[in-house]
C-alpha cells in the first residue's frame, strides 16, 4: 500500500508528495512483532463500523511504533477535517480541517516530531480515510521495523474496511427495499386523493432528508400545491407556496426529472437553465439544491413532487432512484383515486352507454358519409386559415415628417411666395423680407472698399508704409463688413429645407409682419409618405404587432386601397396617456367610462404620387395572424366564458 506520493481524496488531490513527506516501508514484518501485529489485527476485526473501526487503528499504530500521538483524517466535501485524535499531534491541534492547497501537511513531518502516515484506500471508493502517527523528535525517527509493522496494520485496516463498506452498502439496500415495500403500502392504501397526497410527501422524507418538501397537482399548464411534508393542512396565500408551484410548474412542462445539485455552482445546462429563472426565489428561500420529479404516466402529467434543502448536493444518485420509485408509485394512487371520486358519475355514465348502442344501430354507409361530411366541416372550420382584420378607430392621416421655416434674420415680410397646400422643392423661395436698409448698407460698404484701395495705392506711390496699412486694414475690415452684408440680403429670401406640402394656414396674412430671427413662419410636412394614427381597442391590441400589413381606403378615392406597415404601439391607452398630457378630468372621465380602453396605434403608408392629403379620415384595417373560421367564431364567446369563470372561482 506505501510508499506512494500523496493519492487523491475524492478525486481531487493528485500531485506528488514533498521530499519531508515521510512513509513507512514495506518490508516484512520482523518475527518478533509477529504476535504484536496478529493481536493487532484480531482487534480491528472485530470493529462493527467505521468508526470503531478508526479507534482501534489509531490506539494499536501508536502503541506498535511507539508513538506519542496520532490523529485520523477523512474526508470532508473538498477538505480534509480530523476525525479522531489522541497523544500530542500538533497538527490534529491547530489545524483540524485543510484545505487543497494544505493537504500535502498531514505527511509532512512537524518541526517537533516525526511522522508516520498511511492512507486507507478502497476499491470503487476512492481513498476514505489517512492515519497519522507522530513521536518527538528527541525520541529519534520511526526506524525500518516500525515502518514495516505499520504498513502490514495498514493493509489489515484496509481489507477490514473495505468489508465494513460493502456491510454498509448491503444494509442500505435492505433498508432501501424495506422502504419501497412500505412506501407501496402506504400509497395505495387508501383512494382518498388528499391522504394520498399528504402520504406520498411525507415517505418522501423517510428516504432522504431535505428542508422543505411539497406536491402539486399538474392541469393545465399550472401546478396547485395540495400537500405539504409535516403539515396536514396548507395555506394557498402563502408566497412561498405559490414560488414553489412555479418551479414545480417549470419542472412538469419541462417533462423530465431535474435535480439542481448546487444552486452556486450548476453542474449541468438543465440546472442552469432552471437558475435562470428561480435563482433569486431559491436565494431568498435560503435553498440550495432540489430534486422536481413530475409523476406522469402514458396519459401525462399528474403532479409534481418537490423536494428542496439548505443544503447543496443533498441527494446522492440512489436516494434519487428511490424517489423516483415512489413518484412512480405515486402516479398510479393519483390516477386511480381521481377515478374513483368519479364513481358518482354512473348515471351519466349510462346515458353514454345508451347512446353508444343508439349509434351501433346506426347502418354504416350512414356513419361513413356522417363522418366524411363531419370531417370536412372540421377541416373547413380549422384548416382555411387567412390573416384577421381588426379595425382602427378613428384613423387620420398626417405627415410623415414635419420641416419648420425659420427666417435667419430680423425685417419685415415683404411678399409670400407660396400659399397653403402648394407643394414645393427643396430650396423653393416662400418668402422675401424687405432688403432696401439691407442693400443700402451692402452698397456703402463696397463704396468704402473702393476708397480704402485708392487711399492705399496713393500711399504707396507716396512711400508712405504706415499709411498704406492703415488704408489696406480698413479695406479688409469693409470687405468683411460686405461679407456679412451679403449673407443678410441672402438670408432675405426665406427657401424651403425639404420638399413637400405647405401645411400653414393662409400664409399670405404673414404679408407686412415682421419676422425676428429663428420666428417660426411657415410649415413643410413630407407628403410621399403619410402617417396614419388610429386606436385599437384592448380586446384586440393582443393581435397586433409591429410591421404587420395595414389596409386603409379615403372616401375621395374609393376604388383605390393603399397599404402600410404597422410602426408603433403604445403602452398605455388614450386615457392614461391624456392624464399624464394633462388633459382635463372630464375628457379623462370619459375616456376611462367608454367600455373598452384604446390604445393609440401608428402605421407608416406609403402616398408617393400625393393622392392622399394629410387630414383626411380614412377607412383602416390591420392584417393580424391568421385565424381558422372556428377561431373568428368562437374567440368572443370563448374570451366572455373565460373572465366568467374567472369572476366566479378568483
Amino acid at each position: 500500500l506505501l510508499p506512494r506520493p500523496p493519492s487523491c481524496i475524492l478525486g481531487r488531490y493528485d500531485r506528488p508528495a514533498p521530499a519531508s513527506v515521510t512513509a513507512p516501508s514495506a518490508e516484512p514484518v520482523p518475527s518478533t512483532r509477529y504476535l504484536d501485529v496478529h493481536l493487532a489485527t484480531l482487534s480491528l476485526l472485530q470493529a462493527s463500523d467505521s468508526t470503531k473501526l478508526w479507534q482501534s487503528l489509531l490506539g494499536d499504530a501508536i502503541g506498535l511504533v511507539n508513538g506519542d500521538g496520532g490523529s485520523v483524517w477523512v474526508p470532508d466535501g473538498d477538505v480534509l477535517k480530523t476525525l479522531m485524535a489522541g497523544g500530542t499531534d500538533s497538527l490534529a491541534r491547530t489545524s483540524p480541517r485543510l484545505a487543497d492547497d494544505d493537504i500535502a501537511r498531514v505527511r509532512q513531518d512537524a518541526p517537533e516530531s516525526f511522522t508516520l502516515v498511511g492512507e486507507v484506500r478502497v476499491p470503487g471508493r476512492g481513498s476514505v480515510g489517512f492515519l497519522r502517527v507522530c513521536r518527538n523528535r528527541e525520541d529519534g525517527p520511526f526506524d525500518a521495523e516500525s515502518r514495516s509493522v505499520f504498513a502490514a496494520l495498514m493493509q489489515t485496516a484496509t481489507a477490514v474496511m473495505a468489508t465494513l463498506l460493502k456491510q454498509d452498502d448491503a444494509n442500505a439496500r435492505s433498508r432501501d427495499f424495506a422502504l419501497v415495500a412500505e412506501m407501496s403500502r402506504e400509497v395505495t392504501a387508501t383512494l382518498d386523493l388528499d391522504r394520498v397526497l399528504r402520504a406520498v410527501v411525507n415517505l418522501a422524507s423517510r428516504a432522504i432528508t431535505f428542508d422543505r418538501g411539497a406536491l402539486a397537482l399538474y392541469e393545465d399548464g399550472e401546478c396547485d400545491i395540495r400537500a405539504v411534508a409535516g403539515a396536514d393542512a396548507i395555506d394557498p396565500s402563502d408566497p412561498r407556496l405559490k414560488d414553489l408551484a412555479t418551479r414545480a410548474a417549470w419542472a412538469a412542462g419541462r417533462g423530465e426529472g431535474l435535480y439542481v445539485s448546487d444552486r452556486d455552482d450548476p453542474g449541468s445546462d438543465a440546472e442552469r437553465t432552471f437558475l435562470m429563472f428561480f435563482s433569486g426565489d431559491l436565494k431568498s428561500d435560503n435553498t440550495r439544491s432540489g430534486v422536481y420529479v413530475p409523476l406522469r404516466d402514458e396519459e401525462g402529467i399528474v403532479g409534481v413532487l418537490v423536494l428542496e434543502s439548505r443544503q447543496p448536493e443533498f441527494a446522492n444518485e440512489h436516494q434519487r432512484d428511490v424517489i423516483g420509485i415512489l413518484a412512480n408509485q405515486a402516479t398510479v394512487a393519483i390516477r386511480n383515486a381521481r377515478l374513483y371520486s368519479q364513481v358518482p358519475l354512473v348515471d351519466v355514465l349510462g346515458a353514454i352507454g345508451e347512446r353508444r348502442r343508439a349509434w351501433r344501430a346506426i347502418p354504416r354507409r350512414t356513419k361513413q358519409l356522417l363522418a366524411v361530411g363531419v370531417l370536412a366541416a372540421l377541416a373547413t372550420l380549422t384548416l382555411l386559415r387567412w390573416p384577421l382584420r381588426v379595425d382602427g378607430v378613428m384613423p387620420v392621416l398626417q405627415p410623415a415628417q414635419r420641416a419648420m421655416v425659420r427666417s435667419l434674420v430680423d425685417g419685415q415680410i415683404e411678399q409670400v411666395l407660396v400659399h397653403e397646400g402648394e407643394t414645393v422643392a427643396q430650396g423653393a423661395p416662400l418668402l422675401r423680407l424687405r432688403a432696401l436698409e439691407r442693400e443700402a448698407r451692402r452698397n456703402a460698404t463696397a463704396a468704402d472698399i473702393v476708397a480704402a484701395e485708392r487711399d492705399a495705392a496713393l500711399a504707396a506711390s507716396r512711400g508712405d508704409a504706415a499709411a498704406e496699412r492703415l488704408a489696406r486694414l480698413r479695406a479688409e475690415t469693409a470687405r468683411q463688413s460686405r461679407a456679412v452684408a451679403d449673407a443678410e440680403l441672402t438670408g432675405t429670401i426665406v427657401r424651403a429645407p425639404v420638399a413637400g406640402m405647405i401645411l400653414t394656414v393662409r400664409p399670405e396674412a404673414l404679408t407686412g409682419t415682421r419676422a425676428a430671427a429663428g420666428a417660426l413662419l411657415l410649415t413643410i410636412g413630407r407628403t410621399d409618405s403619410l402617417e396614419v394614427e388610429f386606436t385599437i381597442a384592448q380586446i384586440d391590441i393582443a393581435r397586433v404587432s409591429l410591421n404587420q400589413a395595414v389596409r386603409l381606403r379615403v372616401d375621395a378615392i374609393p376604388q383605390r386601397t393603399f397599404e402600410g406597415r404597422v410602426a408603433v404601439i403604445s403602452a398605455m391607452p388614450t386615457a392614461a396617456l391624456a392624464d399624464l398630457a394633462g388633459e382635463s378630468v372630464r375628457g379623462v372621465a370619459d375616456s376611462a367610462a367608454t367600455p373598452s380602453a384604446l390604445f393609440p396605434v401608428r402605421a407608416m403608408v406609403a402616398n408617393p404620387d400625393g393622392a392622399m392629403r394629410p387630414g383626411m379620415s380614412p377607412s383602416l384595417r390591420v392584417l393580424t395572424d391568421d385565424a381558422s373560421i372556428a377561431e373568428r367564431l368562437l374567440r368572443r364567446p370563448v374570451r366572455a366564458l373565460r373572465l366568467l369563470w374567472w369572476r366566479m372561482t378568483a
